[in-house]
C-alpha cells in the first residue's frame, strides 16, 4: 500500500471526528439553562434574556417583529448584577468589549427571574474561571449547580 492511499483515510477520519465534535458542541451550546421574559403589561414589547452553556442572548424588542438580538459569550462577561425591588427587578451585564460604564440592561423582570438570571450567569462565569469542564453535565443539573454557585450569601439579598 502506498502512502497516498493511507493519507485520505486518515484525513477523512479526522474530518469525521472534527465534524462530530462540532455537532456535539453545537447541540450542547443551544441547551437553555435559564430564560426570562419581561412582564407584559409593564413592557408592551417584552424582552427576553436566555442563558445557554456558552452565551447569554438578549432579545430586546422595540415594536412588532422588530428588535435587537445581542449574544455575549460567557467568557466576555466582566460582571452581572441584579437590581431588585419588592416585585420587579433588572439585570445589568458588563462586557469586556463594550463601554463598562454603559452595561447591557434589561428591566421589568419579576424579582425572582432577575435574581435567578444573575445567579446562573455568575455561576457559569465562576465555573469557567476555575476551568471546570461541564460538557458532560446534564443541562438541568448544570443550571441548578450554576445557580447555586452564583448565589450571593443569604444575608446579601435585599
Amino acid at each position: 500500500m502506498s502512502e497516498n492511499s493511507i493519507a485520505p483515510t486518515a484525513s477523512s477520519q479526522a474530518r469525521a471526528r472534527a465534524l462530530q465534535q462540532l455537532r456535539t458542541v453545537a447541540a450542547n451550546a443551544q441547551e437553555v439553562l435559564a430564560s426570562a421574559t419581561t412582564v407584559f403589561p409593564l413592557d408592551l414589547f417584552p424582552d427576553t434574556v436566555t442563558v445557554d452553556r456558552s452565551q447569554v442572548t438578549l432579545s430586546q424588542r422595540t415594536f412588532f417583529w422588530m428588535g435587537d438580538v445581542t449574544s455575549i459569550r460567557i467568557e466576555d462577561i466582566l460582571n452581572v448584577t441584579a437590581q431588585v425591588g419588592p416585585f420587579f427587578g433588572s439585570v445589568r451585564i458588563s462586557t469586556r468589549y463594550f463601554d463598562p460604564d454603559k452595561p447591557y440592561e434589561v428591566t421589568r423582570f419579576w424579582r425572582e427571574d432577575a435574581l435567578r438570571l444573575q445567579a446562573v450567569i455568575q455561576g457559569l462565569m465562576i465555573a469557567l474561571k476555575k476551568d471546570i469542564d461541564a460538557s458532560a453535565v446534564d443541562s438541568k443539573e448544570l443550571a441548578e449547580e450554576a445557580e447555586r454557585l452564583g448565589q450571593p450569601a443569604p444575608t446579601d439579598i435585599p
